[in-house]
């Protein structure tokens, strides 16, 4: 029997993505990010010198605000260029496994946009290739390997992964 070994926990989920299916010789990926959509961090705001604290929190709000108007703005634009619609049921700094009213093949290459979180917006894209078709309630569930991925959307789902079993021990002590 092979044993696995795992770089990344991993949490079963429920959420949306899209996808598209990259063409043989296509490595290049359509999404290079969301502006706006990241928190920012206040510590790694400069100190401006002769601005109030108060204004520079007024300010940058507001472009945190109109950064992510943008983004919502191109939402159509992720639809046309990711056409296939799926369901995350589990993921990981890795992979993930999705549920999608179609049909892949092993070794298919796929590029996909997931939403990590609406309010706030929170989108993150990885490039990725199907390695495994599970069965899950009577559909296929296909697992994928991320194969490029930008570190800040690595991170960003591994901070999810350490939120959603943070809430699940919280709920399990809550009832227990």
């Amino acid at each position: 029997m092979s044993e696995q070994k795992r770089n990344y926990s991993r949490v079963d989920t429920f959420f949306q993505g899209r996808l598209r299916v990259l063409p043989p010789g296509d490595a290049l990926p359509l999404y290079r990010g969301c502006p706006g959509c990241e928190m920012q961090s206040m510590a790694t705001r400069p100190k401006a010198g002769n601005l109030p604290e108060a204004l520079l929190d007024f300010l940058e709000t507001i472009n945190s605000k109109l950064d992510m108007l943008l983004s919502l703005a191109n939402q159509e634009l992720i639809q046309n260029s990711f056409p296939v619609p799926m369901n995350i049921i589990e993921i990981s700094g890795a992979g993930l496994i999705f549920l999608a009213d179609k049909e892949f093949t092993l070794d298919e290459r796929l590029e996909m946009v997931l939403f990590l979180s609406q309010f706030p917006l929170q989108i993150v894209g990885a490039m990725g290739r199907i390695h495994r078709r599970d069965e899950r309630n009577g559909s296929s569930a296909w697992a994928v390997d991320f194969t490029s991925i930008r570190e800040a959307d690595r991170e960003a789902i591994v901070r999810f992964v350490f939120q959603q079993q943070r809430e699940r021990i919280r709920e399990s002590k809550q009832w227990s």
